[in-house]
């Protein structure tokens, strides 16, 4: 399927998503960027009236399905084969690496546990935990800094009528502090994603896309709503502290609220006061994803935003909910082979405890036969 997103990459037919993955994909090693950068030349070359081009057998198939006249044409002599290569791979450089600071003749190389900003142009910066650094637009202004675990964006009191979007992502074994232009202050848990404008515009609402888990504590502004955006649902407030839980792989999306307001509503739905579920203080709102209902309840604050300061708590929780956690928690790969071992429930508080003291935890309540191999754990 990675042929088809970047043929698909190439036309410019992608979504937003595609475009992102193809473009995480070329950056992660010079081998990609160098696949990558044959591919298109070979695309280029295969566009052209007349062609000599030994395609590869998948891309070759992309393109008789997407183009049916490919298969008439004629070829084309090799000189000309060459220099579209060649203008591909420059364009291709140029494209991915413009106004980066990188060595012309490497890709970059990005390390799997690295912080990521994307910026709005496509270039991609790797955040170093203990760095500094700052943000500049493509005019120079400096939009933000960077100091050791914190990102903070100013306000500069722009004038532009266009928003323009970073994409700041936390891998499993870390998290991160963002400071939004307006104040509102951010914690990303790992394995997550953050999508977000670099400055608000006084006539728009303030909207943020996240894809993971963060905690809120929005600033207060009545006359533009801080609306968090999900897959599945929508988080609308004017000031409140929060913290919401959106992992893909997860079945519920919970809101858990804890000073203030909040109001979630469907996604799909326009906000409106007679389609909204409101939240008080010390509750929180589960919506499911497979029936589409949301459950408002008191919640177990602790449970909910201890990971702000490190912690993992379990009241009752099947092991098969666990996994998820111990995996993003720990930036470990937990393969289950016991089926039965899925439904057994625990209750346990994790802090700083190793990966190999958690399991020696569990084996307390459930004996199971398990093996940890660097950041791979195996249940028999």
């Amino acid at each position: 399927m990675l042929d088809q997103r970047i043929y698909k990459y190439l036309r410019g037919t992608a979504t937003s998503k595609e475009e992102k993955e193809v473009q995480d994909w070329i950056v992660s090693s010079n081998q990609n960027a160098k696949k990558f950068f044959e591919t298109k030349a070979k695309y280029v070359a295969s566009t052209l009236d007349e062609t000599d081009v030994d395609l590869d057998a998948s891309f070759q198939g992309l393109l008789n399905t997407n183009n049916p006249t490919s298969r008439n044409r004629r070829r084309i002599p090799i000189t000309i084969l060459k220099s579209a290569a060649v203008l591909a791979i420059l364009v291709g450089l140029g494209f991915i690496f413009r106004d980066a600071i990188v060595d012309s003749r490497t890709a970059p190389i990005i390390p799997e546990d690295a912080i990521i900003l994307q910026l709005e142009n496509g270039n991609i910066e790797v955040i170093s935990e203990d760095g500094e650094a700052k943000v500049v637009d493509s005019e120079g202004n400096v939009l933000g800094a960077q100091q050791g675990s914190q990102l903070v964006y100013k306000n500069n009191g722009t004038s532009k009528e266009e928003l323009i979007y970073n994409t700041l992502t936390v891998p499993y074994g870390k998290r991160f502090d963002l400071m939004l232009s307006d104040g509102t202050q951010v914690t990303l848990n790992s394995g997550t994603s953050l999508k977000y404008p670099v400055q608000f515009l006084k006539t728009k609402n303030r909207q943020v896309f996240l894809d993971g888990e963060a905690f809120f504590s929005v600033a207060k502004d009545t006359e533009n709503p801080f609306i968090v955006n999900t897959n599945e649902l929508n988080v609308r407030v004017l000031g409140t502290k929060f913290n919401l839980s959106s992992y893909p792989e997860d079945q519920f999306v919970n809101t858990t609220l804890l000073e203030g307001s909040v109001a979630v509503y469907n996604k799909q739905d326009t906000f409106d006061s007679s389609n909204v579920s409101l939240l008080e203080p010390g509750f929180k709102a589960e919506w499911n994803k497979y029936n589409k209902q949301i459950l408002v309840e008191e919640a177990d604050i602790a449970m909910h935003t201890d990971w702000l300061n490190g912690k993992i708590i379990l009241r009752h929780v099947p092991f098969k909910n666990i996994v998820k956690k111990l995996e993003r928690h720990y930036n470990v790969d937990i393969v289950n082979n016991n089926p039965e071992l899925d439904e057994e429930m625990f209750t346990a508080s994790f802090d700083v405890e190793s990966i190999d003291q958690v399991f020696k935890t569990f084996n307390v309540t459930y004996e199971m036969e398990y093996k940890i191999n660097n950041r791979q754990i195996i249940i028999n």
